[in-house]
């Protein structure tokens, strides 16, 4: 007998992994609320030390607890979902309006597995509406876990689920579904926020972003990409 929650159809199940995101959060949570269709709304946290828990529960949503590392939390947020449905999503990025009558339309689409949408940033500069243009592209590199992951309920139990990374889980999650079926994007964005841009600057991190990857490529560990990237 499965210990796994009974599927719901037509149901989306929003999984947000936080960690002290609780100046971004509520902004989030009220975007997803304003969705259509039959949903829940899932927070794990991973150890918040401001309010980011009291936030969520104050929203009404389903929040747990686990250890930190977003594939941790967003595996275990599936484990709990009843959505046939699932949307991943980060606590500090704001989804469109009508986000779920297109997760339902491109899943809808033959021999579609999983979707994601494009990147726009909260007060944009010019370099980031460039970066923006970029995460058009619809490859597994110019695609990232800030970009609102879904796909079906059944088929992330086929793929196992998220690796239990502490970096780079996103990127080896979708090189695997891309392999197994079709990946679209949407052409409509979700707004995410630009921190780690105005914390390193626009261009070292659009550098660093493409040096992990190429490192990655290339067979360098997730732990030892996530020591060198926590040194920035």
């Amino acid at each position: 007998m499965s210990l796994l929650p009974e599927t719901v159809l037509g149901f989306i199940s929003y999984i947000i992994p936080t960690l002290n995101e609780a100046e971004n959060l509520l902004a989030t949570l009220g975007r997803v609320a304003d969705q259509n269709g039959e949903k829940e709304i899932i927070v794990v946290d991973g150890g918040s030390s401001d309010n980011t828990i009291e936030i969520a529960n104050r929203q009404g949503c389903i929040v747990l607890q686990s250890l930190p590392g977003r594939g941790v939390q967003m595996n275990c947020g599936a484990k709990a979902a009843i959505g046939d449905t699932l949307l991943f999503l980060h606590g500090d990025t704001l989804l469109p309006e009508h986000a779920s009558e297109e997760v339902e339309s491109i899943l809808g689409k033959p021999n579609v597995i999983a979707g994601s949408f494009r990147l726009d940033f909260k007060n944009p500069s010019r370099l980031l509406r460039l970066y923006s243009k970029c995460s058009s592209i619809n490859a597994a590199y110019f695609t990232y876990g800030d970009q609102g992951l879904f796909l079906k309920r059944k088929k992330f139990e086929d793929m196992e689920g998220f690796k239990a990374y502490p970096f780079l889980e996103d990127i080896e999650f979708q090189l695997r579904l891309r392999r197994a079926g079709r990946f679209i994007k949407s052409c409509h964005p979700v707004q995410t926020s630009a921190r780690r841009f105005e914390r390193n600057g626009i261009i070292k991190q659009q550098l660093l972003n493409l040096a992990i990857v190429a490192a990655y490529r290339i067979g360098f560990s997730p732990h030892q990409l996530k020591r060198f990237y926590s040194t920035f």
